[in-house]
């Protein structure tokens, strides 16, 4: 797959020219986050849309449908012009815009993964920096992207990804307030000085670490697992929390050498890879078996969705202790939408976490403690208790 550009470098902008910047409340920097120096008056605020696909870029037959589309169809320039509001956001030459690629967000991988990431570090390590950071991208892996970016990606700017539950060419669209909504949250959070991966949908902002996606229908589709969202509107203006709570990861793999994964950063998705973890899941009599099987395949950490605070019947625990005395990484999680799964819950002490060198989730779900593997291998991290606390520094 290649890379397809339509960029709009950033010009240096007169110093006549006044920003148009809209009305925002600034809340007080949060020290978990990082800060950067705000715009200048000089210097008018500055915005990065990227495309990647999904279903805000797609077309369905007539626009009374919103099935049977084709997602991804549309360029982001064409999807821009639906959003004319955008213009009063940002001065004209200040707006830049990048298609990476543009898939349904089920064709989702880690090679895609580290060619956004490859794209947007080399964004945000160039002499002129956007100030705000915007993605658009499908709903379906929206939070996986979200959290792979959260942990790769230096929160020296803020990155809102947000999308569409109707495609673009519907009566009802949603994507258009949804992109200006996430334009004009980014814009605020650089204000503030706030800076991290975030999700932006339904006029409210995210946790990265947090958020899911929790119907398959509606328009409000996301919510967090733990913890409120980190700002909404109020009398229509972009209001944040005044202490921002943001995962205690954010930037934590940012100097990681994606090189050392990925042949390039714009080069062919495919030759990409990250290291491979699976999810088991587990429902009744799940065959254990599958866990053998997905060590054949050479997967390097498996992840459990467990019942309940991550529990598995004796079969299954047995298989997972084989593998992992074989070498194979594995992390205890939930299938269920919300809670914690703490260490040591079980009543023999022979099962518990601390016998079996597990790993547990703590807030995670299965789809982020999978992410949250594949990284610490990436980075050549095999001691589990030293990756038990790298999970438990995210917290509400």
């Amino acid at each position: 797959m290649r890379v397809v550009f339509a960029c709009v470098p950033f010009p240096h902008a007169s110093r006549t020219h006044a920003p148009t910047a809209p009305c925002l409340p600034l809340p007080p920097i949060h020290p978990g986050l990082s800060a950067m120096p705000s715009s200048s008056a000089s210097s008018p605020p500055s915005l990065l849309i990227i495309g990647t696909g999904g279903t805000i870029a797609g077309v369905a037959p007539s626009a009374g449908s919103t099935a049977g589309y084709q997602a991804g169809a549309l360029p982001i320039g064409q999807i821009l012009d639906s959003v004319p509001g955008l213009s009063g956001l940002v001065p004209e030459g200040r707006l830049a815009t990048e298609q990476v690629f543009s898939i349904p967000s089920e064709q989702m991988s880690g090679a895609h993964w580290l060619q956004l990431a490859g794209r947007l570090r080399a964004w945000l390590s160039g002499d002129e920096a956007p100030d705000a950071i915007v993605i658009t991208h499908g709903t379906d892996t929206l939070e996986e992207t979200a959290f792979f970016l959260s942990l790769v990606l230096p929160a020296t700017r803020p990155v809102l990804l947000t999308g569409a539950m109707r495609p673009a060419s519907a009566l009802s669209a949603d994507g258009p307030g949804n992109l200006y909504d996430a334009c004009r949250f980014a814009l605020a959070a650089r204000q503030a000085g706030i800076g991290g991966v975030f999700v932006s949908f339904g006029g409210r902002v995210l946790r990265a670490d947090a958020v899911y996606k929790q119907h398959a229908n509606r328009t409000d589709a996301f919510a967090q697992r733990f913890g409120q969202p980190v700002a909404w509107l109020e009398a229509d203006r972009p209001c944040w929390q005044p202490a921002p709570a943001a995962s205690g990861l954010q930037g934590r793999f940012a100097t990681l050498a994606l090189a050392d994964t990925a042949a390039s950063a714009e080069g062919d998705a495919a030759s990409m890879t990250l290291p491979p973890v699976s999810i088991v899941p587990q429902h009744v009599d799940a065959d254990p078996a599958m866990v053998a099987w997905l060590q054949s395949r050479g997967c390097q950490g498996l992840v459990l969705a467990g019942t309940g605070i991550g529990t598995m019947p004796v079969p299954m625990r047995a298989a997972l202790a084989q593998a992992r005395r074989e070498g194979c990484l594995v992390v205890r999680a939930s299938r269920v939408p919300e809670g914690y799964v703490g260490r040591n819950t079980e009543a023999r002490p022979e099962d518990s976490d601390d016998a079996l060198d597990f790993i547990t989730s703590g807030w995670l779900d299965a789809r982020k403690a999978r992410i949250l593997l594949q990284l610490c291998l990436a980075a050549k991290m095999g001691n589990a208790r030293e990756i038990q606390a790298l999970f438990e520094r995210c917290s509400p």
